[in-house]
């Protein structure tokens, strides 16, 4: 039974170092997703392309990354992921894409 309680607390624990936003609509083929993962940035990139990959291919479609944004927080790492789901015929699925360098934004806490 320890066991078993064990194995429950430790995966409570490794969950809880990950989030997800979900999949957000925002316009006809244009979603967002924020994923974190206590694993750093290389685990929380993996998360949001397997969430934007499943929602592509849910929809019969393929998967077209518009911008990535990656940063740390408490030892986390964060990912917000744009993208779109196209059609394989899409003209857009036929280039590279340009993906957009945002500045990192760090907040500090002034508080002494």
């Amino acid at each position: 039974m320890k066991y078993v309680e064990g194995i429950i607390v430790v995966t409570t624990l490794i969950l809880a170092g990950c989030g997800s936003s979900g999949v957000m609509k925002m316009g006809p083929d244009t979603y967002c997703v924020s994923y974190s993962s206590a694993l750093g940035p290389i685990g929380a990139k993996k998360g949001a392309y397997a969430e934007a990959s499943k929602e592509c291919s849910k929809q019969g479609k393929e998967l077209l990354v518009i911008n990535e944004r990656s940063s740390m927080f408490n030892a986390n790492g964060l990912v917000d992921l744009t993208f779109r789901c196209l059609v394989s015929s899409d003209p857009e699925m036929q280039q590279r894409p340009d993906y957009v360098n945002a500045p990192d934004i760090l907040i500090q806490d002034q508080r002494q």
